[in-house]
């Protein structure tokens, strides 16, 4: 019988069809293999996805899962082979750092560690962020006391936390602590101040409890990137509907001092500015004093005047 060339067509859609069906499936139950840890499984769901599938010899993701097969079953060679492969095309920016590290423990299994240091510096250098994984897995113990293998945890540490080794985001850590608040000139003890860090060391979180009255509050003390100046928020226990939510911005760092500026209004709701200052007075007390003026900065009013000491 003489096919017509619509038929034929539609054979041929039809096979398309199902091939793409079955590399489909065949690939989800691979990967399924892969997630469950079942290597050896994986494995051969893979390599016959690869009679299937010429496409998957240019993909770096199935490369690394094959190469990550071989390395469990101890095939560390082929391991290396299916790594470098996933390399040569062109992983993206989420999967190269993880196959840099994978690298680097195959070549560590191989007692290689000069290679090793290379695919861990690519790693770094790549945003691995894989803290919890350099301090247990079994192929790094043999360098984890190295002082260079330290300084890569060092550095991974900065690309995660940025802030805590940036001078102009630890400038306000003299205020961190567990301090008693008094009125200053006076033994009066206004309440209880823990100021911790917080979110990689880019905020100073304040937690305040009053001691004669039933209040608290937190602020959060960040630099504004937008500004590159201190910025604090307040928030007091009476809630937002009552302007009980401050804003202090402008906040310098100069002469042993966190200056801030604010905008707020008296009860009969003219504008005040006011500003808001914190004294680095030494290891063991902070002063905090804030103030307001109704004639643009010629006079100023004291609203509190806090002296912070350090509990021993």
């Amino acid at each position: 019988m003489v096919r017509t060339l619509t038929q034929l067509c539609l054979i041929l859609v039809s096979i398309s069809c199902f091939s793409q069906q079955f590399v489909s499936s065949s690939s989800k139950k691979a990967d399924s293999l892969f997630f469950d840890a079942n290597w050896k499984g994986a494995l051969a769901g893979y390599n016959a996805l690869m009679n299937h599938e010429a496409d998957l010899g240019h993909s770096a993701m199935f490369w690394s899962r094959v190469g990550y097969c071989y390395h469990q079953l101890g095939s560390y060679q082929k391991a290396l082979e299916s790594y470098k492969k996933s390399e040569a095309n062109n992983p993206s920016g989420v999967l190269q750092p993880i196959l840099f590290e994978r690298f680097a423990k195959t070549y560590l299994s191989l007692n290689d560690e000069p290679d090793a240091y290379v695919y861990l510096d690519k790693a770094v250098d790549a945003g691995y962020l894989g803290m919890l994984d350099l301090d247990t897995a079994k192929e790094f113990k043999v360098i984890g006391e190295q002082k260079r293998f330290k300084d890569l945890k060092e550095k991974m540490l900065d690309n995660a936390y940025p802030c805590r080794n940036d001078s102009h985001s630890r400038e306000f850590d003299f205020w961190v602590g567990d301090w008693n608040a008094y009125v200053t000139g006076t033994n009066l003890l206004a309440g209880h101040s823990l100021i911790q860090k917080a979110s990689g060391d880019c905020m100073i979180l304040e937690n305040w409890t009053s001691v004669r009255s039933l209040y608290e509050g937190k602020s959060l003390n960040f630099v504004d990137p937008a500004t590159n100046k201190w910025e604090q928020v307040w928030v007091g226990a009476e809630g937002r509907a009552n302007d009980n939510v401050h804003r202090f911005f402008n906040g310098q760092y100069k002469d042993s001092v966190m200056r801030f500026d604010f905008e707020t209004t008296d009860t009969s709701g003219k504008k005040l500015v006011g500003r808001f200052s914190f004294y680095n007075q030494g290891a063991n007390q902070v002063r905090q004093l804030n103030e307001t003026s109704a004639d643009g900065g010629k006079t100023w009013s004291t609203v509190y005047d806090f002296t912070y000491k350090r509990k021993k």
